[in-house]
């Protein structure tokens, strides 16, 4: 995104110095992760939206860093709670330092976004971060609850990946037609818009967890099979399952631990009943129904990377 490179940098800057502290110890593991970089996405979303909003000041790069500080805190949460042992091709904090020290790191990022926002003192933009942040914790806790439960249906899925991803996206679009003074309806259409993608950006992870590399992804394939989570690719492949196709899934479930055998099984047979295939449609749509929410909004060369960003979405490796 040479576009807004300048932008970026200067998000780098503020995202590093807004974590550093007195304590080594929370220095160190904070630079650690954020020195593992990341996509950015959602600083981008934030930057880009204020632009072709008209707005090209300071504040977009703080509320970016805002939006990043809370992204990463759910990540290193989840990474507790999946055990993971990879995160953006690099150990993850809890694998290195333990799951208490992740924690708390990740708390001491909402912290973090939670003064920078007092600094600043917009009552309106801390109204929609915290409507997301509380989103997202709710979006996390339905996922637990429905850990296991092959009945879930698409319904369900989409109820907890608009507020688990979506609502973020939501926000960081949001914030820029806020920052900007837009009217009442460029601002819903961009936060329309972020929600459509926050939806795509979901649903080809979780293709991808099943269909991508260690490497390319950056953390381990196949996380969501191990911890019992029923994404689109599984839900779509069940409904045209036979009752044998059915019941070795369940007995997969069923297993405390799930071999890489067991891994193939589900991947070949989510492919034979065109999980994936149906899954990149569903994205592909809800990217598509974003970018027509943004035909009012003037031409611009922000506005054409904003949109490539949409279209990248779905050729996405990591």
């Amino acid at each position: 995104m040479k576009i807004i490179s300048r932008e970026l940098e200067r998000f780098e800057k503020f995202l590093f110095s807004s974590t550093k502290t007195t304590v080594p110890f929370i220095g160190n593991v904070s630079r650690y992760v954020m020195e593992a970089g990341g996509k950015r996405i959602r600083p981008a979303l934030v930057i880009l939206s204020s632009k072709i909003c008209g707005y090209s000041g300071k504040r977009a790069i703080a509320y970016a860093a805002v939006i990043e500080l809370i992204h990463t805190a759910t990540l290193l949460h989840d990474d507790v709670l999946d055990n993971a042992k990879l995160r953006r091709g690099r150990p993850s904090v809890n694998h290195l330092w333990g799951n208490e020290p992740c924690v708390l790191i990740g708390d001491f990022f909402y912290s973090k976004a939670v003064e920078i926002m007092g600094k600043d003192g917009d009552k309106e933009l801390i109204r929609i971060v915290s409507r997301a942040t509380t989103e997202v914790a709710k979006g996390e806790i339905l996922e637990i609850l429905k850990t296991g439960d092959l009945t879930v249906d698409e319904r369900e899925y989409f109820e907890i990946i608009g507020s688990k991803t979506a609502a973020l996206f939501s926000a960081a679009c949001e914030i820029g037609a806020v920052l900007a003074n837009k009217e009442r309806k460029t601002r819903e259409a961009l936060k329309k818009f972020g929600e459509n993608i926050g939806l795509a950006f979901q649903l080809t992870d979780d293709a991808l967890d099943y269909i991508s590399t260690d490497r390319s992804l950056g953390k381990k394939v196949g996380t969501d099979l191990k911890e019992k989570k029923v994404t689109l690719p599984l839900i779509k492949a069940l409904k045209a399952a036979s009752l044998q196709e059915k019941r070795m899934v369940e007995e997969i479930f069923e297993k405390k631990r799930v071999t890489s055998q067991d891994f193939y099984k589900v991947k070949d047979f989510i492919e034979r009943k065109g999980g994936f295939k149906y899954t990149y449609e569903v994205a592909k749509r809800f990217i598509e129904e974003g970018k027509d929410l943004l035909v009012s909004i003037s031409p611009s060369p922000h506005k054409n990377t904003l949109l490539k960003l949409s279209d990248d979405i779905l050729t996405r490796k990591s």
